[in-house]
C-alpha cells in the first residue's frame, strides 16, 4: 500500500515481443511529475524465443489485470500502454467498469492498434502490410511462426528497441484479433480522460483506426496527438523515435498534471 491513498501511481504497459524498454522514457516523465511508475514485463517476454512463443495473450491478459488490481487497491492509478501495452490498458479499463473496479486516473495510449486484418495491403514479408496479416486466422494455422530479417542499423539508430525482432509470431497476432473484437464492442465503457499518442505515418497503427477509438469511447476528455516525422523508420515507435521522443514526454507530462491536479477536468480543456 502507499502512504497517500490519494496519491496517483502509473502502471505502464510494453509491446508485444519487446521490453520496458519502450515506455522506459514515458516513465520518467511520469517520474519527474512525481509519480511512481511500474513498467512489468510482460509474461514471456525478456527471455528466449521459445519462452516468448509459448506465452499467450491469456496469459498477458490475466497478468496485467491482476497488475492493476494490485496497484488499484491502494490509490488511483494511470494506465497506458505502447501497442500491445495500450491493448491491454484498454481491455483493464473495460475490465474494471464491468467488475465495479475503480476506474483508472487516466488512460495513455501509445501507438495502439485497435484492428490487424484491415491493415494497409501491401506484398511484404513482415509487418501491417504483409498479405498473411489480412488471412487471419488462416495464415497463423499455415506459418504461426515466421522468422523475419532483422532490423537495419538506420532504424535502430533513428527508433531503438529491445526484442525477439527475427521472430513474428502470427498465432499471437490471431489472438490479438480475437480479443480486440470484445474491446471494441465494450469502448463504451471506456470514461477515464483518455490521451492518445501516436505518429500520424504508423502504419501499424494508423490514425484512422485512432479517431474511430475516440469517437466510440465514453470519455468526456480524450485529445489525440499525431506526432510527424521526417524519417522512413520507426513509425511505430514514437516513445523512442529520436525525432517525437521528447514530444512524447513532454504530452505524458502535461497528461499526468491533468489527471491529479487538484481541479476536475472538463470537457475542452487543454491536456
Amino acid at each position: 500500500m502507499r502512504q497517500d491513498p490519494n496519491a496517483v501511481t502509473a502502471l505502464i504497459f510494453h509491446g508485444l515481443a519487446g521490453t520496458p524498454f519502450e515506455v522506459a522514457a514515458v516513465a520518467e516523465a511520469l517520474r519527474t511529475e512525481g509519480m511512481a511508475a511500474h513498467t512489468p514485463l510482460l509474461p514471456g517476454h525478456g527471455a528466449g524465443p521459445e519462452t516468448y512463443l509459448a506465452s499467450s495473450f491469456t496469459e498477458w491478459r490475466a497478468f496485467a489485470r491482476t497488475e492493476y488490481q494490485r496497484l488499484s487497491a491502494g490509490g488511483p492509478v494511470l494506465l497506458g500502454g505502447y501497442s500491445l501495452g495500450g491493448i491491454l490498458a484498454l481491455d483493464i479499463a473495460e475490465h474494471a467498469a464491468e467488475r465495479g473496479l475503480p476506474a483508472p486516473a487516466g488512460l495513455l495510449l501509445l501507438a495502439t492498434p485497435l484492428w490487424f486484418g484491415a491493415w494497409r495491403p501491401a506484398l511484404r514479408l513482415r509487418g501491417p502490410g504483409s498479405w498473411r496479416f489480412r488471412l487471419l486466422p488462416l495464415a497463423a494455422h499455415l506459418w504461426p511462426v515466421l522468422r523475419v530479417p532483422p532490423r537495419s542499423p538506420e532504424a535502430r539508430a533513428v527508433a531503438p528497441w529491445q526484442g525477439h525482432e527475427e521472430v513474428c509470431s502470427l498465432r499471437h497476432f490471431a489472438e490479438l484479433d480475437g480479443a480486440l473484437k470484445g474491446i471494441r464492442r465494450r469502448l463504451g465503457l471506456v470514461r477515464a480522460p483518455l490521451c492518445v499518442i501516436q505518429h500520424f505515418h504508423d502504419a501499424s497503427s494508423p490514425p484512422a483506426q485512432a479517431t474511430w477509438l475516440l469517437a466510440h469511447c465514453a470519455s468526456q476528455v480524450a485529445e489525440l496527438h499525431l506526432l510527424r516525422t521526417t524519417s522512413p523508420h520507426g513509425g511505430h515507435l514514437p516513445t523512442t523515435h529520436r525525432e517525437s521522443r521528447d514530444r512524447v514526454a513532454e504530452i505524458v507530462r502535461i497528461f499526468a498534471r491533468a489527471c491529479t491536479g487538484p481541479r476536475t477536468m472538463a470537457p475542452g480543456d487543454p491536456f
